[in-house]
């Protein structure tokens, strides 16, 4: 394709030498420029791609993309000057891959907690109709049998374009993206035609380190019903609210100002999709919703509402709710979402993602109804990230929990002593001889073993799914599940 091609439907503000160029890729990092590709330089959240533009060109850029007006290229370099960088890579990503999300049904999940579950509940449901579905969420990549780890729950524009590339190819019809508020800010999801749009739930205190207060966060997941999916051009688009969320009203007015079809779920008498007799044990949920009896093994309120979020979506794009209530009925667990270890022990090992406050109490209330003997809890906090909910979220561990580990989650470039300080700032006097401060995360989780009898729950929070540590921006291999498995094995010995 010839940059002409690419760029005609475009806002540019300066160009040159670039028209009848040939692109073999467009590229953001640097690092993976292949000869005769298109550099975007970006503004990322701790670097600058303009910094490494002399990087691309080194590896064979024939193009740069920029904002910078007074950058100045060596000859035969090409040069495109934008307003908005991100903006234009992912209207050329699109144009670039052909447009692919015109030929998938597209739904995207977005809210504080849930995104994962939701996302991955309604993969089920779509398979079991005959719907070859694609995923794209925090835990993983999927485009028919091809698994990818992520590195983000939402990756960059063009990377999303080329995944729904591949399974246009691959011959999938759906695709469920998981739509993180940092995606929405940055207009990763641009160009993208979606058909439906689940909203969750939104809690404060969290990712303030980057939107800075709790208006732009739910500013930010308002956008994603007030512009990017009134902006897909698919026939009858869906936005699902939780009805129940505190802020659902003003999401539920944004997408019928939009002329959205909305669908709302919850536990609400007002409520299209409203489940009746919940219960839930050790063994799983149950409750009735439109009549149908459904059980799964997936715990607590929380799964309630993520399996409501992806039934209602399922249903209202015209899949049978019997084949919900089978689906349900299989599942056993989401990975790193309240899952249960088999140790073979007679105490109850769970490893959740639980990073918040709002998702930490939730876990804990979850636990404490199935009346354990002792909770037993191991968490820590992120890193370079929201420092204000450390407090809260310490003062919830020490209310609900009757031993805690508190530990490191993944610290990156700050001292974890420091995380772990801010963490037990927030713990009440009283509660405070019931806590262990405990750097070193495998030494927290052996010393919860350790402490471990009959009927005991050691909760492991914070990480789930992840399979590393990162500290000083070095990943160290690490994956709680493994770890506990490792060290009742060290115990034994």
């Amino acid at each position: 394709m010839k940059v002409k091609e690419l760029i005609k439907n475009t806002k540019v503000v300066k160009s040159q030498e670039i028209l009848n160029r040939e692109v073999s890729g467009i590229f953001y990092d640097s690092r993976k420029v292949l000869p005769g590709g298109i550099f975007v330089a970006i503004h990322g959240t701790s670097a600058d791609g303009n910094a490494f533009v002399q990087e691309a060109i080194e590896r064979g850029a024939s193009v740069v993309v920029t904002e910078k007006r007074d950058l100045v290229l060596p000859s035969g370099v090409g040069l495109i000057v934008v307003e908005n960088s991100r903006k234009f890579l992912a209207e050329i990503a699109d144009i670039y891959y052909h447009s692919p999300s015109k030929n998938l049904k597209i739904v995207g999940v977005t809210g504080t907690k849930g995104k994962t579950s939701t996302a991955m509940i309604l993969k089920e449901i779509f398979e079991a109709a005959s719907f070859k579905t694609g995923l794209i969420g925090t835990i993983q990549y999927e485009v028919g049998q091809r698994i990818v780890p992520s590195t983000n729950t939402t990756p960059e524009s063009i990377d999303i374009q080329a995944l729904l590339a591949e399974m246009v190819r691959a011959g999938l019809t759906h695709a469920i993206l998981e739509v993180s508020s940092h995606s929405i800010d940055q207009g990763r999801i641009e160009c993208i035609s979606f058909d439906a749009g689940i909203f969750t739930n939104i809690a404060s205190h969290e990712h303030l380190d980057y939107h800075k207060n709790f208006r732009n966060y739910l500013e930010s997941k308002l956008k994603f019903f007030s512009t990017y999916l009134p902006a897909s051009k698919k026939k009858d688009k869906i936005a699902v609210i939780n009805i129940d969320d505190v802020y659902s009203r003003i999401f539920i007015n944004t997408a019928r100002e939009k002329k959205l079809n909305v669908v709302t779920y919850g536990l609400s008498r007002k409520a299209e999709f409203k489940a009746e007799n919940f219960t839930f044990d050790r063994n799983g949920t149950s409750f009735v919703l439109r009549g149908k009896k459904f059980s799964t093994k997936l715990l607590g309120s929380g799964n309630l509402y993520n399996c409501l979020a992806a039934i209602s979506t399922a249903v209202s794009s015209g899949i049978s709710i019997d084949t919900a209530v089978s689906v349900l009925g299989n599942i056993k667990n989401i990975p790193g979402r309240m899952e249960f270890i088999d140790t073979g022990r007679p105490f109850t090992v769970v490893v959740d993602y639980a990073h918040t406050h709002r998702a930490l109490e939730e876990l804990l209330k979850t636990v404490r109804h199935l009346n354990p003997g002792r909770i037993l809890l191991v968490f820590g906090c992120g890193g370079d990230r929201d420092r204000s909910k450390r407090p809260i979220m310490g003062k919830i561990a020490a209310r609900f929990a009757d031993r805690v580990y508190i530990t490191s989650d993944n610290p990156r470039n700050e001292n974890p002593n420091q995380i772990i300080s801010d963490i037990y700032r927030g713990i009440p006097f009283w509660y405070k001889r019931k806590c262990e401060l405990i750097p070193d995360r495998r030494s927290a989780i052996k010393s919860a073993l350790s402490c471990a009898r009959e009927n005991d729950w050691v909760v492991i929070a914070g990480k789930g799914h992840e399979q590393y540590q990162i500290i000083k921006n070095i990943f160290y291999q690490f994956d709680d599940r493994k770890v506990v498995l490792e060290l009742l094995k060290e115990i034994n010995n």
